[in-house]
């Protein structure tokens, strides 16, 4: 791909033959040499050399054809990174009406949304390249006068989901009714599906007041408050609800402060007027901070940061042991390709710094006002106000910027090869600009709709949404 990229960049030059005609040949094509036995034709010398070079030909171009190979299969199954596109990419289909924010998800080979009809929430299975219906299932009523907002949800990290979609289907209590409805528990009902047909794999219920739900693996991490206010999280089976492991916070939660919980793996963080961070595979506490230190976690590859307004950042180990501190807060990347996996980025504000993974040792340091976005291929893209730009992960120096002219109404996205960022036509019309991810050459310019909100990466799927419309390219 990147040899067709190149060979697009080539201009054509005329070359002038100044060379003199040659002689004409002592003996006729079809007569051998007076000097050569008879059958020993000059041409049949050289047919073992010709032989070779076609086999190294037909050799190159099989060995170029699995690099394309393995690179598309490479990019394409990171998240947030878009298959390599061979062309500017135009609409293949799209989904009009009311879908949730964000339900878009890659399940399998289908690309699955979350949309709601006027009688119904409903999930529906599309081919990726045509757009053609798979499966449908509704799962869920539609919001009803008198009851309460039934807005149903299908967790998922990274827009992946494997072979089963969860989806998360509030059941609506009334709103003016006797004292005994009214105080009846809310209630969340799981509704597995299988992702390659739809069908429903079975049905659990969530009861009380629900602080958080995330999805982990084929998994829920489900937060729920006790009355005394501390923290209950059980991590539990999606398809069956069964309770994998179980954490109740030793204090409490949520007084003064109102608790939240979040899923980043491998970790588990508990918020309220005290942090507490959770290994998600088994729910054993790693770090347990101090009241109303307003400590901050990230993950970090296969590590984690934590950082506080006092006491700085540090990383941490998997089991929680403190590595070492660190200079700013750590870059939340939406993909990284993993080609530096000994390199942390840290942000300081005014400036960038590259951190060695098992030391904290500067690698080096650049001044940049803007935010890291994606690592891929030795290269770090970044962004900010109306620019965006890319920086050579391996010693800091910024390889290309460029000014959109306009606030970034959606982060820049890379297939590998390319940056794809937003940027205006000449007459101010929202467009969607393919860079050289190497040194910033514009190679083309796609129109989008008016009122673009986003432009993501599902399942390798370029994915634009509009306030009223979900549309594919490719």
């Amino acid at each position: 791909m990147a040899d067709r990229r190149l060979a697009a960049r080539m201009q054509r030059v005329e070359i002038e033959d100044t060379s003199v005609t040659a002689p004409p040949s002592r003996h006729p094509d079809d007569e051998p040499p007076a000097d050569l036995p008879t059958g020993h034709h000059p041409l049949l010398r050289w047919w073992p050399l010709a032989a070779v070079v076609v086999l190294c030909l037909v050799a190159a171009t099989m060995l170029a054809s699995a690099r394309d190979r393995a690179f598309v299969a490479r990019i394409e199954a990171v998240p947030g990174l878009v298959r390599p596109l061979d062309a500017a990419p135009t609409p293949l289909w799209e989904v009009g009406g009311r879908t949730a924010n964000g339900a878009v998800l890659a399940a399998d080979s289908a690309l699955v949304v979350l949309g709601e009809s006027d009688d119904e929430w409903r999930v529906t299975a599309h081919d990726p390249a045509t757009g053609a219906v798979l499966w449908a299932v509704p799962v869920g009523p539609a919001s009803r006068s008198g009851f309460e907002s039934s807005g149903v949800t299908c967790p998922a990290q990274s827009g992946a989901v494997g072979s089963l979609v969860l989806c998360l289907v509030p059941q609506p209590r009334v709103l003016y009714s006797d004292e005994a409805s009214i105080q009846e528990q809310p209630r969340l009902t799981v509704v597995p599906l299988s992702a390659r047909d739809g069908t429903r794999t079975g049905s659990w219920d969530v009861r009380g007041d629900v602080v958080g739900i995330e999805r982990i693996d084929d998994d829920l991490v489900i937060g729920q408050l006790t009355p005394d206010g501390h923290l209950k999280v059980q991590r539990r089976s999606g398809r069956s609800g069964a309770v994998v492991w179980s954490y109740v916070t030793p204090v409490a939660m949520a007084q003064l402060l109102t608790a939240s919980m979040r899923v980043l793996p491998p970790i588990v963080v508990l918020d309220g007027e005290s942090t507490i961070i959770l290994d998600a595979a088994d729910g054993r506490t790693l770090v347990a901070g101090a009241r109303f230190s307003g400590l901050q976690a990230a993950p970090l590859r296969g590590r984690f940061a934590t950082w506080a307004p006092v006491g700085g950042a540090h990383m941490h180990d998997v089991d929680g042991t403190e590595l070492y501190r660190m200079p700013g807060l750590p870059a939340q990347l939406a993909a990284d390709d993993g080609s530096e996996p000994a390199r942390v980025i840290v942000d300081e504000g005014s400036q960038l710094v590259s951190l060695d993974l098992g030391t904290g040792t500067e690698q080096w340091r650049t001044a940049s006002p803007l935010d890291p976005r994606v690592l891929v291929g030795h290269r770090l893209v970044v962004s900010g106000a109306g620019t965006y730009g890319v920086l050579d992960a391996s010693d800091g120096r910024e390889l290309w910027s460029v000014d959109t002219d306009d606030a970034l109404g959606w982060e820049p996205l890379s297939d590998g090869t390319l940056v794809l960022g937003p940027g205006l036509s000449p007459d101010g019309r929202p467009e969607l600009w393919a860079r050289a991810l190497a040194d910033g050459v514009r190679y083309w310019a796609v129109p989008l709709p008016e009122h673009v909100r986003h432009v993501d990466a599902v399942g390798g799927h370029l994915v634009v949404r509009t306030p009223n419309d979900l549309i594919v390219y490719g």
